[in-house]
């Protein structure tokens, strides 16, 4: 997809605090013959300029003020204005703040979540916020009244009980997927339904900036068991447990894939998406790629108020699964009996489990959806494929989660 000079702009300013770069004079000149055109839709803008009003404007990015008429880059109050036009009033004294680089508390996140998850919310508030929360990080406060707000538009059918039996467990990667190695996601939640879980497969379209198989897709490939409410999730086995689409749990969710798409970075909700809870788990399971961000989502599971929770550290990019080469890190969290959590990290060696060594991952190129789903299903039948690091794959991850399943049951209320 060929980018707008504003998206291009996006991706110098929008990055966070050590990345974001200065803008040429060129693209200045580029984003301003757009802006004086209309041609900007309203996410990116507001994404746009509160990068780069977060990053600090140069004497040459100033040049932009131009083309708004008045020194909005300077200006916090007169951006918000601008980018926030017939919202309510206190939606632009939120915005405002945000522009002026303040934290927002546990109950202002979440009155800016039910505006931003508003059918008629303005999609350049939506950039600005989405682009201002990642430059410079969300708070935990921040992420639970953002949370908050997302339980507020689950469907109808999601805000029932769900019916008795075995816990419930919720596995949740990123939903842009892989795109350098074969998914396993549906053999691991089979592996934990045999564990004594009602496991749910958190998917939903990916909102970019990567489009590789996730596992939507993989589920709707293997036509696997999808949710269409909390009833559904009876104590009956499935072959890879039960699947909750997100356009099916929230509509207001599902339309903010298509800001994201615009606004080329990822926002807050590629994170908080994952921890949604209408079943009310007993155990979350996720995965983190970069290393700040395995106790940020410990943290995250802990202020949404699950039990447990599980965080997969060092494994392939975009996926649950373990590498074969070198350790994983599976950090652990439990709610005690005092009400406090205790945290815990394993480290997961695979030689442990391995019957043969590897030296080097398989590192594939844009992996074939058919392929892998076909792997998954002769796995699921015969116990192993023609593909041994698959196989192996899917054996290490197992028992890494296993192990990690086993110490949380063990300190669990204690």
């Amino acid at each position: 997809m060929e980018l707008s000079a504003t998206q291009e702009g996006i991706k110098h300013v929008g990055v966070g605090r050590k990345g974001s770069r200065l803008l040429s004079a060129d693209l200045v000149d580029r984003i301003g013959a757009e802006v004086r055109a209309g041609r900007v839709p309203g996410a990116v803008l507001g994404a746009f300029m509160a990068g780069l009003v977060m990053k600090g404007p140069d004497t040459n990015e100033r040049r932009l003020n131009a083309f708004f008429g008045k020194p909005v880059l300077d200006d916090p109050a007169a951006l918000a204005d601008l980018l926030a036009g017939a919202a309510p009033e206190p939606i632009h004294a939120i915005c405002a703040r945000l522009l002026a680089g303040e934290e927002l508390n546990v109950d202002e996140a979440r009155n800016l979540g039910r505006y931003l998850f508003a059918p008629d919310a303005a999609e350049a508030i939506c950039g600005m916020a989405a682009s201002v929360l990642r430059v410079r990080y969300e708070t935990p406060d921040e992420y639970e009244g953002l949370l908050a707000s997302i339980r507020d538009t689950f469907e109808p059918a999601f805000q029932t009980p769900v019916p008795p039996g075995r816990p419930v467990m919720n596995l949740a990667e990123p939903f842009d997927g892989v795109r350098r190695s074969y998914m396993i996601t549906p053999l691991v939640m089979r592996d934990l339904q045999h564990r004594g879980f009602r496991v749910v497969g958190m998917c939903g379209r990916s909102g970019g900036p990567k489009f590789g198989n996730n596992l939507k897709a993989v589920a709707d490939a293997l036509d696997a068991r999808f949710l269409s409410g909390n009833q559904d999730l009876t104590d009956e086995d499935h072959p890879y447990g039960w699947f909750l689409d997100q356009a099916a749990l929230s509509p207001a969710l599902d339309r903010w894939v298509e800001i994201r798409r615009e606004i080329i970075k990822r926002p807050f909700l590629a994170t908080l998406e994952r921890f949604v809870d209408p079943c009310r788990a007993e155990l979350m399971v996720a995965s983190a790629f970069h290393p700040p961000y395995g106790e940020k989502m410990l943290t995250i599971c802990e202020r949404a108020g699950y039990p447990a929770s599980i965080v997969v550290r060092n494994g392939m990019e975009g996926t649950i699964a373990f590498p074969l080469i070198r350790s994983a890190r599976i950090l652990c969290s439990v709610r005690l009996g005092s009400g406090e959590y205790r945290r815990h990290e394993i480290i997961f060696d695979p030689a442990k489990t391995l019957t043969r060594p590897y030296a080097k991952e398989e590192i594939l190129t844009e992996p074939d959806l058919a392929v892998n789903t076909r792997l998954i299903q002769t796995f699921c039948k015969r116990g192993a494929t023609d593909n041994p690091q698959f196989d192996d794959r899917v054996k290490v991850t197992c028992a890494g989660l296993a192990e990690a399943v086993e110490w949380i049951s063990c300190h669990a209320g204690k």
